[in-house]
């Protein structure tokens, strides 16, 4: 049983849908992190100062989310320039996502797709590479499937520490190629260097 605040029980009546959800995401200020210090807040800490950071934003929705009854789900899209993290959901047999973003165009979406290569594919063409700027320049090269049930739901929901931990997963998962090609259809992203294909990958869902 989580010890939610008034405050956060109140939020979490109100927000009870992804719509919702993303609604109170919308209406955050981006934590651009001018400090110098990364920062991986969870839930409450998201709440309380009212800013968040793509993963910041993810993990927050997916806390949200967990409360009425969807999997706290995380999926990471993988890119040669700078990665991009949503909270997912099904409806109704088809994908969705809630998301933080310094780009509208890179938010949520309802849940409208069938796979989720396809709702890849709806971020795709908007993910050009963030330092050069170039639109034509798309960077997304792969996603993976993060269940945050893995993890006991204080140390990411209600924990004043942050959840490093969860990054920490992130660097080490294999990511499902978005383009395959014969023997070419999962990769490990290392932090730097190239690509580590792996070969018989495991299933998204059981990662």
């Amino acid at each position: 049983m989580l010890d939610f605040t008034p405050e956060e029980r109140a939020l979490l009546r109100r927000c009870a849908t992804p719509a919702k959800v993303q609604g109170f995401l919308d209406s955050l200020r981006y934590n651009w992190e001018r400090d110098g210090k990364s920062t991986l807040k969870s839930f409450r800490r998201v709440v309380r100062e009212k800013n968040a950071h793509c993963l910041e934003g993810a993990v927050t929705a997916a806390a949200m989310l967990a409360q009425h009854g969807h999997r706290p789900l995380l999926l990471c899209m993988e890119a040669r320039d700078i990665d991009h993290n949503l909270c997912v959901f099904r409806q109704r047999g088809k994908w969705g996502a809630v998301a933080q973003s310094r780009d509208a165009t890179l938010r949520g979406r309802p849940a409208r797709f069938r796979t989720l290569r396809d709702l890849v594919l709806s971020y795709y063409p908007y993910y050009w590479h963030y330092f050069t700027k170039d639109h034509t320049d798309l960077t997304i090269r792969g996603f993976a499937l993060v269940d945050l049930s893995r993890y006991p739901a204080k140390r990411w929901v209600t924990s004043e520490a942050d959840p490093t931990f969860i990054e920490d997963h992130l660097w080490g998962l294999t990511y499902t190629a978005l383009w395959p090609t014969p023997g070419r259809t999962a990769f490990v992203s290392p932090r730097k260097g190239k690509l580590r294909w792996v070969k018989n990958p495991r299933s998204l869902l059981t990662r």
